[in-house]
């Protein structure tokens, strides 16, 4: 399996040169803000490398799926990602953010800004659909494959003893 690190040796001491990459990560399983995500396969990333006068640009696609469960109903649910990554780093290195790119002599290690950037981009919340109906909070039935008839009236325990006044 290819993993991102990549040779920039052929860009980056030559201003105006241009390389393109691709590769993957593995992201595999993990919780992401009490939600459990998990990556069947690894996600896809393609891109270039250019060097513009003492700056290096890279520019990637990032892709992939993964499945996790909705936020309302817990059913499984299936996601896909495609995001663009765009960073720019020093031809020195100076200002690169050590926790996204690891650099070795000539090789650009760039699986951690991948990383960042999909936890940036993956939502908050799961839903299978913006018009999901969610779960009972009585019986529990999935209200987007059936009704049921629980009295679901919202009102705050703490004022039960008034529901009897008159």
């Amino acid at each position: 399996m290819l993993i991102m690190k990549i040779n920039i040796a052929s860009v980056l001491k030559n201003s105006g040169a241009l390389m393109s990459f691709s590769g993957v990560v593995d992201m595999g399983k993990f919780e992401f803000m009490g939600s459990n995500l998990s990556f069947e396969s690894p996600v896809s990333v393609s891109g270039n490398i250019s060097n513009l006068g003492g700056t290096l640009e890279i520019s990637a696609k990032i892709t992939g799926e993964y499945s996790t469960e909705c936020s309302r109903c817990c059913e499984v649910i299936k996601k896909k990602i495609d995001i663009d990554l765009s960073e720019s780093i020093n031809e020195d290195f100076s200002g690169a953010d050590e926790e996204c790119f690891s650099i070795s002599g000539t090789v650009l290690d760039i699986e951690g800004a991948v990383k960042a950037y999909i936890y940036n981009n993956i939502p908050l919340k799961f839903l299978c659909s913006e018009n999901c109906k969610g779960l009972c909070p009585v019986c529990g039935t999935n209200l987007n494959i059936k009704e049921c008839n629980c009295d679901t009236a919202d009102y705050d325990p703490r004022f039960a003893i008034f529901r009897n006044l008159q």
